[in-house]
């Protein structure tokens, strides 16, 4: 079942994402885990927005075993904020990268219509491969129909696993950017009919927190 989670959980929502965003190209080889939790940490801080984004986990086993952030595009932030944000980053990764870093942000596909956004996804590694991730897509499917969204969005690099599991799932490559050498694919995700069939549990609907 997919619960709500927030600030007071950061500890366990970093211990998730942190190995599982380890081995992500975006980090050169041996990155310290340090520097990728710092990295984390500041997406989490900037797009956990109050009424326009939600951090969904599962838990298995009594212990929390996948994290979702799910965002509503046009409640970024703007202007200063969003300068913060890139001043944030630029601390981790450098002058060099930053550049490179705000193209390849700045060049995803903005939408008429609404779309939800997965910003992060990931998986404890002692729980892969038992469809954790593929249940909480499906919850955020049924969300995003619910709540009025056109569908779902993510940008995916193509040489991970990831962008295999989300075009199997039916996502499709509206543009492509690269950062430091990796093809990033902005993928969409249509509703279907079936989306909004299947209810929502009990506590998802409780704890659903973003609104079209």
């Amino acid at each position: 079942m997919v619960e709500g989670l927030d600030r007071s959980h950061f500890d366990e929502v970093m211990g998730i994402l942190t190995p599982a965003f380890a081995g992500h190209p975006m980090f050169p080889a041996a990155t310290p885990l340090s520097t990728v939790a710092s990295m984390l940490t500041v997406f989490l801080d900037v797009f956990l927005i109050p009424g326009a984004s939600s951090l969904l986990g599962i838990r298995r086993d009594g212990r929390l075993a996948c994290v979702a952030l799910a965002v509503d595009p046009r409640h970024e932030p703007k202007g200063f904020g969003l300068a913060r944000f890139f001043f944030r980053i630029m601390r981790i990764m450098g002058a060099r990268d930053m550049i490179g870093f705000i193209r390849a942000f700045s060049s995803r596909p903005k939408y008429a219509a609404p779309y939800l956004e997965l910003f992060l996804l990931g998986t404890d590694p002692a729980f892969q491969k038992q469809g954790l991730g593929r249940e909480m897509l499906g919850h955020l499917y049924r969300h995003a129909a619910v709540q009025g969204y056109r569908g779902l969005i993510l940008g995916a690099a193509r040489e991970t696993a990831a962008y295999g599991f989300y075009a199997r799932e039916g996502f499709t490559v509206d543009s492509e950017t690269v950062f430091r050498g990796m093809v990033i694919c902005n993928m969409r995700r249509e509703n279907q009919d079936r989306d909004a069939c299947a209810p929502l549990s009990a506590t998802s609907a409780a704890t659903a927190s973003m609104e079209a």
